[in-house]
C-alpha cells in the first residue's frame, strides 16, 4: 500500500513575509497571451542527482485550471488547462502527473485556504495585488512528514514574472534543509523568469538542481515527451 504525505489542515494562520523577490520588466502575467519562447529551458548545465526512490520522493505543485468543464472552453481556460481522457487538469498538474508516473513519487497539491477565483481577469488581478503587497496567502494544508523525503519536485505556473505568492508561503512554511529540490514550471512566454534563482535563495539550506524544467502552455501536447527527456537527463527515470 502506498503511503501519502501527512498533512495538517489549517483554519487560521499568520505568516511573516520573509523575502520578496524583485520583479523585473513590465507587468505581464504568465497566464496571459504573452508570446512564445522555447518550450524547454535549462538554466544551467545538466546535473545528475542521486537515484530517486519513489518512496522517498515528493511532487508538490500549485496549479489553477480556470475550469473543470472540457466542453466549450474559452481561450483563457484552454491556456490554463490540459484535457486528458476527458478530464481537465491544470497545466502544472499535468506535468506533476507525468513526473509521478515516471518516478513513482508521492504527490501533494499546494492549495490556498480560501478558494481562488476562476474568472481569468479576477484571478490575474488578485495575483498581482498579492505580489505587490508581498502577501503570503494561507494554505489549506501543510506537510507534516517532509523529513521522510530526500527529493522534492516543486511545480508552479509563472505569474507576473514570478512565483505565485502561495508558493512562497509553501516554501517558507516548510523546512527543506538537506533536500534535493527539482523545479518545474509552465509559462506563457517568459520561461523561468529567474524563479529558479529565487527558490535557491529562499531554500539556501537545500540543493536546488540547476536544470529546472519549463514548458510553454502552447506546447502542452508535447509535455509527455519533454518531461521524459528532462528526467532522463537528470538520471531520474
Amino acid at each position: 500500500m502506498r503511503s501519502f504525505p501527512k498533512v495538517t489542515h489549517t483554519t487560521r494562520r499568520t505568516f511573516l513575509a520573509l523575502v520578496t523577490a524583485a520583479v523585473a520588466g513590465a507587468a505581464v502575467t504568465g497566464c496571459s497571451a504573452d508570446g512564445g519562447g522555447d518550450s524547454l529551458s535549462r538554466s544551467k548545465p545538466v546535473e545528475v542527482i542521486p537515484p530517486v526512490d519513489g518512496k522517498r520522493a515528493l511532487v508538490a505543485y500549485f496549479s489553477v485550471p480556470e475550469t473543470d468543464d472540457p466542453n466549450n472552453m474559452s481561450s483563457e481556460e484552454e491556456n490554463s488547462a490540459h484535457v486528458v481522457d476527458g478530464k481537465v487538469l491544470g497545466n502544472v498538474q499535468y506535468v506533476a502527473q507525468l513526473i509521478e508516473e515516471r518516478t513513482g513519487a508521492e504527490v501533494f497539491r499546494i492549495e490556498t485556504a480560501k478558494d481562488l477565483p476562476l474568472e481569468h481577469k479576477t484571478l490575474t488581478d488578485l495575483a498581482l495585488e498579492q505580489q505587490d503587497a508581498g502577501d503570503r496567502p494561507e494554505l489549506k494544508a501543510t506537510i507534516q512528514n517532509l523529513e521522510e523525503y530526500d527529493t522534492v519536485f516543486i511545480g508552479y505556473p509563472i505569474w507576473w514574472y514570478d512565483l505565485p505568492m502561495p508558493v512562497y508561503t509553501f516554501l517558507e512554511q516548510h523546512d527543506f534543509s538537506g533536500k534535493n529540490i527539482v523545479l518545474f514550471s509552465v509559462h506563457g512566454g517568459s520561461r523561468l523568469s529567474g524563479t529558479d534563482e529565487t527558490v535557491a535563495k529562499v531554500l539556501a539550506d537545500s540543493t536546488v538542481i540547476g536544470n529546472a524544467f519549463t514548458i510553454s502552455r502552447d506546447d502542452m501536447d508535447d509535455a509527455e515527451k519533454e518531461v521524459g527527456g528532462w528526467l532522463d537527463g537528470l538520471g531520474l527515470s
